[in-house]
This record gives structure tokens, C-alpha cells and sequence, in this order.
């Protein structure tokens, strides 16, 4: 019989569970179990429940950052405390190979793995700026798999090699989601059968936009009085937004439901998905949306368009603003059956393309090319300081936009 391969998870992450840590479960769910053997390092509580319902064994530790956004920022003394235990994990279990599911766990399992001669393939799920490229050190990693093709533009750019890049899209349980069993929102809410219902779904947070279609739902009722808003999710700006619906006389239309563990099923019992987000690396809720049935509304923005085309399968429109937005909502009033038509496209597209075991057998197959590998050359240390070339270029270009500037000549370290 053959050995099974051992391989470390190492997450970092709030206490909650969100599309990084629901795609966490989703692999380590549906590995090939007679093949690979998970053992999960993390900072979050959250998934505490799901490990040891799942009888995985886990280790429950504080990740603090070095030159991180918050205090201590120089704990080199935590930092390499890290490092040593990383490389006692990768020993004590006998690890083939480690993961890690964020770009905070590069930091240190980056030198771990390097210094354990162990494979290390680092899993980002949303884009970072310059800054947390170079302070986290994810051109250190040998190599890279990215959610969208929009997150892996930022290390391309960079001069991370191709060759060590792999875009896996996310994907969901198609067969866990369709059974979720409907929600009667409207009697729910208390609503009229003739109302329209939108339903948004994220955390409560700048990046995710609600306020844009609080915005847009303003001038909506004004044409149509009967819309309303759900907003599934909980965050930081919770009480802003209540306050901004009073100021814009919407209390009574926008319906703030919490967290839900049924999130399929308030989607399958709307009349459309809407996402407002400023910012989306994948953009996991959309593809729920798709298997819900939901006629999707969301942002030309990051990997969105690699899951739905506009006027194909959702609508999609410009990411400025909230203009772009209201006219793509009032589709789903005037529009209603070819709404339902993209609707069904959508849950077509995602069911084929973005189901969790074609995403699970894809990241597989990196595992089996990487052990394969005799030995994985590792990154030189100066390719960690690449953003700050792209970083500069960008200032200089944005500054003197008119302005030619000579190539500079490559160095060793971009080779």
C-alpha cells in the first residue's frame, strides 16, 4: 500500500469563517484520503468546531506580524519562536509538504520549509499591496496559487516567475448549497408577495460597499417603492449603516438579518443578488448566487469577471460610484425574465466550472507536481524586495505620466 503524504495547513485569519477559511474546509474535506493526510497550524478559534468534528489534529496558536498593521510590529523574538516551531511540526509529523492559506503564514514558514528541505506552496486569496508583498516575503515562497487571475496580475508585474504561479478558482459544494431549503424572506420580514427583494451577503466592512447600495436603493424606491434590502452579515460599520438608512429615510426597507448559516437558501428565496463590494480578489458569494438560482448584480471588479460575464450570465457594471449600480437594479424590475435567463446561465456555469472537487483536483495535482520535484530551487532572498521596483514604478509613472523613462538593466535577482 501506498504511504500517505502528510501535509501542514497553516492559516491566518480572523475569528471568523469567510471565503479563505470555508475553501480551507472545502479541501481539506474532499482530499483524496487515501492519498493525503491534513494537519492544520492556525490563529483561528473558528475553526476549531469543524477540525475536531472532523477528527483532523490541529495545533491553536497567536500569529503575530512582523512590520504587521498592528502592535507589536518588530516581535522578531515571536517571529522566530515561529520559525522553530514550524520546523518542529514539519518533523514531529513527518510533513511532506506545507500550505499555507493566506499570505501572513509566508512570513515565517517560508525560512521553516526552506531550512526543512519540505515543499512550501503559499495559497493567496485576495490581492496585497507592495507593502504586505515585500513584509510578508511572498516572493520567497518556491511557489504561488492565487484564487483569480486578477490577484496574480500584482506578482506578475512583480517578476514572480510564471512558471511557479497557478490560478486555481475557487469552488463551492454545488450539492450542499442546492439543498439548502428555501427562505420565505418576504413572510419572514414581514414583507408584501409583490415586493421586490434584494439580498447582499459579506461582512460589514468599507471594502464590501453596502453603503453604495443603500445609496442606489435611495433613488430606486423613488421609481419603485416596493424594493427592499437584506443585508446578511455582521461588521465594524453595522451602526453606520443603520444610520445611514435613517438619514435616507430607508428603515423600513433595508432589513439587517445578521449572520446566517443558510445563506443559500435567503438567497434562493430573492429576487436578486447584489454586490456593492469596492474591492473583490474572488468573489465566493457570487458563485453561491449562481447555484442559488439568484440573478446576479455585481462590480466589473477582480475575479468577478472570470466567474460571470455581463449580459451573459449576471450584470455587471462600472465600479465607480453608485450610479452604475442603480441602473442594474432597476433591470430586475423591468427586466424580470431575461433577469431569471442570465440567472440560470450562471448556475450552468458555475455548477461545471467552479464546483469544489474540479477546485480541490486542480490544487492536488500542484501537490503531486511539487513532490515530485527532487528538490524545489529555492527564491533568492533579494526577489522579496520586487514590489518596492513595481511600487516605485508605479509612483514615477503617476507622477510624470508623459514622461519616457530608460529600461533599467536587470539584476541577478530578477532572473
Amino acid at each position: 500500500m501506498k504511504k500517505k503524504t502528510n501535509i501542514l495547513y497553516v492559516h491566518y485569519g480572523d475569528d471568523w469563517i469567510r471565503g479563505s477559511e470555508q475553501c480551507l474546509i472545502d479541501l481539506i474535506s474532499h482530499l483524496d484520503q487515501q492519498r493525503f493526510v491534513p494537519f492544520v497550524w492556525t490563529n483561528n478559534p473558528a475553526l476549531v468546531p469543524f477540525l475536531e468534528e472532523a477528527d483532523i489534529e490541529y495545533q491553536l496558536d497567536t500569529f503575530p506580524l512582523l512590520l504587521g498593521w498592528t502592535s507589536p510590529k518588530m516581535d522578531v523574538t515571536h517571529w522566530l519562536a515561529l520559525v522553530k516551531k514550524g520546523r518542529q511540526l514539519i518533523q514531529r509529523y513527518n510533513i511532506s509538504l506545507v500550505h499555507a492559506n493566506s499570505g501572513a503564514p509566508c512570513q515565517w514558514m517560508a525560512l521553516a520549509a526552506r531550512l526543512s528541505q519540505c515543499p512550501l506552496v503559499t495559497h493567496l486569496h485576495s490581492d496585497y499591496q507592495a507593502r504586505d508583498r515585500v513584509t510578508l516575503g511572498l516572493h520567497l515562497s518556491p511557489h504561488v496559487i492565487t484564487a483569480s487571475d486578477a490577484i496574480s496580475q500584482s506578482l506578475r508585474e512583480d517578476g514572480y516567475p510564471q512558471s511557479k504561479l497557478s490560478v486555481v478558482h475557487n469552488g463551492v459544494n454545488v450539492a450542499k448549497l442546492s439543498v439548502q431549503p428555501e427562505v420565505d424572506v418576504r413572510q419572514r420580514l414581514g414583507l408584501q408577495p409583490e415586493d421586490t427583494v434584494y439580498t447582499t451577503v459579506g461582512s460589514l466592512i468599507a471594502r464590501k460597499g453596502v453603503d453604495r447600495i443603500i445609496q442606489a436603493l435611495r433613488y430606486l424606491t423613488l421609481e419603485y417603492p416596493n424594493s427592499h434590502l437584506v443585508v446578511v452579515g455582521d461588521g465594524e460599520q453595522k451602526n453606520q449603516l443603520i444610520q445611514l438608512c435613517e438619514q435616507l429615510h430607508l428603515s423600513k426597507n433595508v432589513h439587517f438579518v445578521g449572520e446566517q448559516h443558510n445563506v443559500a437558501g435567503w438567497l434562493k428565496g430573492s429576487d436578486a443578488f447584489v454586490s456593492g463590494a469596492r474591492q473583490e480578489a474572488f468573489g465566493l458569494v457570487v458563485a453561491e448566487a449562481a447555484v442559488a438560482g439568484t440573478p446576479i448584480i455585481a462590480p466589473f471588479e477582480g475575479g468577478i469577471p472570470e466567474i460571470v460575464q455581463h449580459g451573459e450570465s449576471a450584470l455587471l457594471y462600472v465600479n465607480q460610484g453608485y450610479t452604475p449600480l442603480l441602473d442594474m437594479m432597476r433591470c430586475i424590475h423591468s427586466h424580470k425574465e431575461q433577469c431569471l435567463t442570465l440567472a440560470q446561465r450562471a448556475k450552468k456555469t458555475v455548477e461545471q466550472q467552479f464546483n469544489h472537487r474540479r477546485y480541490v483536483s486542480e490544487v492536488e495535482a500542484i501537490y503531486d507536481e511539487l513532490l515530485e520535484q527532487t528538490a524545489q530551487q529555492p527564491p533568492c532572498l533579494l526577489s522579496g524586495l520586487k514590489p518596492l521596483k513595481t511600487a516605485f514604478g508605479k509612483r514615477i509613472k503617476s507622477r510624470y505620466p508623459d514622461t519616457k523613462f530608460p529600461r533599467l538593466r536587470r539584476t541577478r535577482w530578477e532572473v
